[in-house]
């Protein structure tokens, strides 16, 4: 029979037992029951759960298909109803459920909030917008709980504080300037320094005042506090008797009420460096020939051109980058400053802290993990407030520290905050790079004020890298170190020595001219020398040079009765004469410790006429045997008396500046290196740099195991362990959570948004079975394939799932440590541990992965109508969330963060399209006759977590339809229906691994800047 023919005679009626216009339609393919008179055209009957292509033709119906009595072809069990097992009849959907096409033996049950009246095809499943709408809310409700108990919290720290501000003495006058301190510190009788060494008090006001716990007088009375950070001393007209040397002596009536004063810290630390140098592999040198000391209870300014090296120093002096040349002693002993570390606090030029918390909040994690771990967790808060009260926060402890975006704290208590995260871990080394950048004069007046009271009361090393710092901002620093060209000391010493050097040396400072200013300008070579024309700018270098040379050749003269000593550990008053000089330019050179050079000018004399040397009033660093006591008593020598004798207790003749334009009337050659000398310098640069990036791996995987395994002593601060390092950064990771809660409802919205347009894309996404092989044979062979294959776009389904989510875990998770990845860095340089933090915020970051899972999934089933169980699409979609989020951690880690958003874009398109199994079909991939690449590349599938939240939705899915072949016949993709679970194992392994991977690039990368 002609095919034409054929399908005229077959009839697409209505199924039998249908009520018109109670539920939906449903047709099917009817055999020719009867012709037309005298017609020779066949017809033929079917029985009902077979179909008859022909009368001669006749096959069983297979399942999920719709064959009532007479059927010529099979069709698909109708939407809107479900067939029987044996696809002989047909019912409506009931109530409460949908019938998607090829349902059997019953719907799909509607899930909660969900409409699905009698005949569904699909379930309308906008009430769970509603539900969305109650929950955000409910997170909003539990936002404003949260935030209500912080209230409570901060009513009573406030009380607290404000009891410590009304007990704090002077604190009204935190900044006073410092000729107020000392006035009030002449009036406070000395004592015994040793009391310091042996638990003595410090009296009320007194910097360097002590209290003898032995004293005899029964109005003195020292009350010992719980607290570690404060004392109590009460004195009633109390008569101390001082002595110099116990010749003389003198009455002080002093009336103190109780107070809390701040103490000093418990180690002290001076820092001598001599001859430090760094040069590039290239032959640029960075620094040469840098000497000099800084002391503790002293401020030090260092100041320089752009490219002078001044960052570098700070840097090379703690450890932070590798010295080339040079020597460090600490304390007169010969040690790298990294091995003190941790009572070290460095505040970098950048305001870095989680701008999410408060000022406590910041101030107490930086106690919580730098203080040491035998004090109680009251002790620490006690010292934060003290710190806040201290530093003048007490108006702004409860407010958020703010961004950019987000109003917070002005710029000036800002850099308070700064500061303030070192001085809560009671550091003896204070270490700023231009702490009064970006601030006007006024508040940079108060900063390095503060740093001046800093250093003053507690004793502190305190050095500031400064830039065009104000007058009044300069004034508050003891000493001053001045760099020039390449890197090289153009003077160092106490700042009111300078312009007595640099006049001498032909540049007196104009009345009414900043100084500091002034000084920049002699060493840009922008002001005129008044001794001669031929001034060049690295003439400064040599005559500082020489200067100290002179004065180290008359320290040398054991015939001048002076004995060099490194300075002691244990300062005793008593033992050496007291003496009033005035401060000396000559405390660069670690061989000087605080001897004084006094330069004298005649009229009209371009010379150096005098080179007086005195020592200072610092028994530790000169001892002076009692014959020349009276010798040295005169600090300053004329011209007539340096020419008149020769002995050897009398200073050399000086050297007249036409000397000094003799010796350098041409500047240093520059290193020209050959090829094999910048391939060895480049060798040794390398080795260096290598050495100390494996010990720092090395000493922080060994501190992290014996922290984990053993109890941990550390011999110079024992802090936190990993498990209370791990605690305060969860806490502090829930903190942040909780502190940002439009940022959490941003990422919530922006989860249901991917999952709504992956609803809408999929809607229309299903899997039906592959026609009966009888139907297929009678198909044009154009269409065969279609016929003898599956309608099948569950795979479709998966990837547009994978893609969404992978899309929005790398961008929410990349913001987990991208943000506060500088504030990594700086923690980590003070100790804490790679893999507690990583942990913690991990953890921390648990239940964004669920609610963006349940999000992501609440939405996607608005429109997809799924066949599976709807909590086992919540599983597999959260564990793919986790793995987004890791995968997000590595990007932050290895990728500057203003890149993160492109190269996540390129990551989630490589990971959900390219490496999903789909397109390039992971059969293909799999084969064994695949072409090179695919063989080369195949391991890319393999850890593909994708490509198993693929599968495993697929399988679900298909389990859950009622086509024969899904049992009987190999699934697309080498996808087997067995292999749910290893799916998820797989995906464990890979979560882990992805998580290793991302520790490993915040533990080794970017070392250099977390020393």
């Amino acid at each position: 029979m002609d095919p034409l023919d054929y399908y005229a005679l077959l009839q697409l009626v209505d199924a039998p037992g249908l009520t018109p216009g109670n539920g939906p339609s449903c047709q099917f393919v009817r055999t020719p029951l009867t012709s037309a008179p005298n017609a020779s055209t066949p017809t033929w009957g079917c029985p009902a759960g077979n179909f008859c292509l022909s009368p001669k033709h006749s096959a069983k119906c297979p399942p999920g298909f719709y064959c009532p009595a007479n059927t010529a072809q099979p069709m698909y069990c109708c939407p809107g109803y479900y067939c029987s097992e044996d696809t002989k009849t047909l019912t409506i959907c009931p109530q409460n459920q949908y019938c998607p096409a090829g349902s059997v033996g019953g719907g799909v049950s509607c899930l909660w909030m969900a409409s699905c009246p009698s005949g569904s095809s699909s379930a309308s499943k906008f009430g769970l917008i509603l539900f969305v709408v109650v929950f955000i809310i409910g997170i909003s409700i539990t936002f404003r709980i949260h935030k209500r108990i912080e209230a409570v919290r901060t009513h009573h720290l406030e009380k607290r504080l404000r009891w410590i501000h009304d007990h704090n003495v002077n604190h009204d006058s935190m900044l006073s300037a410092d000729s107020e301190q000392e006035h009030k510190e002449s009036k406070m009788p000395q004592l015994d320094s040793a009391t310091e060494r042996t638990g003595g008090w410090e009296a009320t006001g007194g910097s360097e005042s002590k209290v003898s716990k032995k004293a005899s007088n029964p109005d003195i009375h020292v009350i010992d506090s719980t607290n570690h950070s404060t004392v109590e001393l009460t004195s009633k007209e109390s008569v101390i008797q001082m002595g110099d040397g116990g010749s003389q002596s003198s009455d002080a009536t002093v009336t103190q009420e109780v107070k809390r004063i701040p103490t000093r810290v418990t180690q002290t630390f001076d820092i001598e460096f001599e001859h430090l140098g760094l040069t590039l592999s290239n032959g640029t040198s960075i620094l040469q020939n840098v000497s000099g000391i800084l002391r503790s209870g002293r401020t030090c300014g260092i100041m320089g051109p752009s490219g002078s090296g001044k960052t570098t120093l700070i840097s090379m002096l703690t450890s932070k980058v590798p010295k080339d040349v040079g020597k460090i002693r600490i304390n007169g002993f010969e040690e790298e400053l990294s091995h003190y570390r941790k009572l070290i606090g460095f505040v970098p030029q950048e305001d870095i802290m989680i701008r999410e918390l408060t000022v406590h909040d910041v101030l107490l994690h930086s106690a919580y993990m730098r203080l040491p771990s035998d004090l109680k967790h009251s002790e620490m808060t006690e010292k934060v407030l003290e710190v806040i009260d201290f530093l003048g926060l007490n108006s702004v402890m409860d407010s958020t520290v703010g961004d950019a975006e987000r109003r917070g704290i002005s710029g000036g208590q800002r850099k308070r905050v700064n500061i303030g995260m070192e001085l809560v871990a009671d550091p003896s080394i204070l270490v700023l790079d231009e702490p009064t950048s970006g601030l006007d004069s006024a508040t940079s007046f108060e900063v390095c004020k503060l740093l001046k009271s800093v250093a003053h009361r507690k004793g502190l090393t305190v050095a500031a890298v400064i830039h065009s710092p104000s007058p009044a901002a300069f004034d508050q620093f003891d000493d001053l170190l001045l760099l020039g060209q390449n890197g090289r000391v153009v003077f160092h010493g106490p700042r009111t020595e300078a312009p007595a050097y640099f006049a001498a040396i032909g540049f007196p400072t104009p009345a009414g001219l900043s100084p500091s200013d002034f000084y920049m300008d002699v060493i840009s070579n922008n002001v005129k020398s008044k001794i001669t024309k031929k001034f060049k700018p690295f003439y400064l270098s040599r005559y500082w040079e020489s200067y100290c040379k002179r004065a180290q050749t008359y320290y040398a003269d054991v015939g001048n009765g002076v004995e060099y000593r490194h300075p002691s550990t244990q300062n005793s008053v008593t033992s050496s004469p007291q003496f009033n000089p005035r401060a000396s330019g000559l405390l660069s050179y670690p061989n000087l410790n605080q001897s004084a050079m006094s330069i004298q000018q005649t009229g009209g004399n371009s010379v150096l006429d005098s080179l007086a040397m005195t020592s200072l009033n610092n028994p530790s660093s000169l001892a002076l045997p009692p014959s020349s006591v009276t010798r040295h008593k005169s600090v300053t020598m004329s011209r007539d008396s340096v020419h008149q004798g020769s002995s050897p207790s009398s200073p050399r003749h000086s050297m007249a500046f036409t000397d000094f334009t003799s010796m350098y009337s041409t500047p240093p050659p520059p290193e020209d290196l050959t090829f094999w000398e910048t391939v060895q310098k480049s060798t040794r640069i390398f080795l260096i740099d290598s050495r100390m990036w494996w010990k720092g791996v090395l000493s922080e995987t060994f501190e992290t195991v014996t922290g984990l395994l053993l109890q941990r002593r550390d011999p110079i601060r024992n802090t936190a362990n990993p498990f209370m390092m791990f605690w305060h950064c969860l806490q502090r990771a829930r903190l942040q959570i909780y502190r940002n809660q439009r940022q959490f409802l941003y990422d919530q919205l922006l989860h249901l948004g991917c999952g709504l347009f992956i609803s809408v894309a999929a809607s229309r996404f299903d899997y039906l079975g592959r026609q009966p092989d009888m139907v297929c044979a009678m198909t044009p062979f154009q269409l065969k394939p279609s016929c003898v294959h599956p309608t099948d776009h569950l795979t479709e389904v998966g990837v547009f799932i994978a893609l969404g989510v992978c899309f929005a875990g790398i961008s929410v998770g990349s913001m987990t440590f991208g943000n506060e990845k500088i504030v990594y860095w700086r923690e980590k340089s003070s100790g804490l541990l790679t893999l507690p933090y990583y942990v913690a915020k991990a953890i921390a970051d648990i239940p964004r992965i669920i609610l963006a899972a349940i999000m992501f999934s609440i939405s996607l089933v608005i429109f997809f109508n799924e066949r599976s169980n709807y909590f086992y699409l919540l599983f597999i979609i959260t564990m793919l969330y986790a793995v987004a989020f890791a995968m997000g951690y590595l990007l932050s880690g290895i990728v500057p963060q203003n890149r993160v958003a492109l190269v996540g874009t390129g990551f989630t398109l490589a990971w959900a399209i390219v490496f999903s199994g789909d397109a390039p079909d992971l059969a293909d991939v799999m084969a064994a006759d695949a072409s090179g690449g695919f063989t080369a590349t195949r391991w890319l599938w393999i850890i593909s977590a994708p490509r198993y939240a693929i599968e495993a939705i697929y399988l679900r899915e298909i389990q859950a339809r009622p086509w024969q072949e899904i049992a009987t016949e190999p699934l697309s993709h080498t996808y087997k229906i067995d292999e749910f679970w290893w799916c998820f194992t797989s995906m464990t392994a890979i979560l882990f691994g992805w998580h290793v991977l991302a520790f490993l690039s915040f533990k080794l990368m970017d070392r250099s800047k977390q020393k």
